[in-house]
């Protein structure tokens, strides 16, 4: 059995969106670097972009404790080549192919602070699990993101029920225990 089948029938694959913008010493890499840690020794596989900055953190993290990785690139972006910590690069044709695997794939999601890009990601995978990927968390890790969903909850029409569906938290320790928390009920 591939590396790849088996990780979907674990039921244990979180999706991770960030900057790819992160240097080593910022917070957001950082950040990414303990989640992919915390993740690995758990035994969960690391699904995200494959790429560099929080995506690279994540994925050597993981790697290091023991845990598989799982890339989804697209060409457009260092034409397609994974961080050498990817296990299983899925080379996707387009933008939207590439965020439709990342959704897709994903048991779980954990937002770290990015850019557009991960506002993109997390608008994306947030209007899914209304809709066909009910059931899954969206774990939301900083301020910066608390204060941009209450600007939209208040200037944009929103049901109360749609942002209860993201669950914000301000650390990486508390995003993985609501990961737990969720795998466990499972």
């Amino acid at each position: 059995m591939s590396e790849l089948s088996q990780a979907l029938q674990s039921g244990r694959i979180v999706t991770v969106f960030g900057s790819s913008r992160a240097q080593a010493s910022d917070p957001e890499y950082l950040a990414a670097a303990e989640l992919g840690r915390l993740l690995g020794e758990r035994g969960w596989t690391l699904c995200n972009g494959g790429f560099s900055g929080t995506m690279t953190a994540a994925s050597q993290a993981v790697k290091e404790a023991g845990g598989s990785t799982i890339g989804v690139t697209v060409p457009i972006y260092f034409e397609g080549i994974a961080n050498p910590w990817v296990d299983r690069n899925l080379a996707t044709t387009s933008l939207f192919a590439r965020l439709e695997q990342l959704v897709t794939l994903g048991d779980a999601y954990v937002v770290l602070r990015g850019g557009i890009g991960t506002l993109l990601e997390l608008a994306m995978v947030w209007n899914a699990v209304q809709s066909d990927q009910a059931g899954k968390p969206i774990i939301v890790i900083g301020r910066e993101w608390a204060e941009i969903i209450s600007l939209l909850q208040v200037s944009l029409p929103m049901h109360p029920w749609e942002a209860s569906s993201l669950t914000l938290v301000p650390t990486v320790q508390e995003a993985v225990a609501c990961l737990e928390e969720h795998f466990a009920s499972r």
